[in-house]
């Protein structure tokens, strides 16, 4: 008889909307960081896979230009204008997108 009688119902918390929704957005966080550790994982052996091609095919010849350029003392001319440039470039963009940031934070 008691294997045929209903059982009492169970009660459930008084947060449970609360927890449910906790549980949901913590499964939400972890899913997001294991596909962010995924898509970082993924674009390395992309890049090294890449630069390992490069160097195989290409690499006798990317050698002997750098000798080549270093035994030259006129090739160094354009390092000096170079290396201005991409700080110039560099802080340019530091410069915009700290600005771009303090502009979204006052929408």
């Amino acid at each position: 008889m008691k294997a045929l009688a209903p059982e009492e119902p169970r009660k459930l918390p008084s947060n449970f909307p609360y927890l449910t929704m906790r549980r949901i957005k913590e499964e939400q966080r972890l899913e997001e960081r294991r596909q962010h550790v995924i898509a970082i994982v993924t674009t390395i052996a992309v890049s090294l896979a890449g630069i390992s091609a490069i160097l195989y095919l290409i690499g006798d010849m990317l050698w002997h230009s750098l000798v080549s350029v270093c035994s030259e003392p006129e090739a160094f001319a354009l390092v000096l204008p170079t290396l201005f440039c991409l700080l110039f470039f560099a802080l340019v963009n530091h410069w915009l997108s700290r600005r771009n940031l303090t502009e979204d934070s006052s929408l």
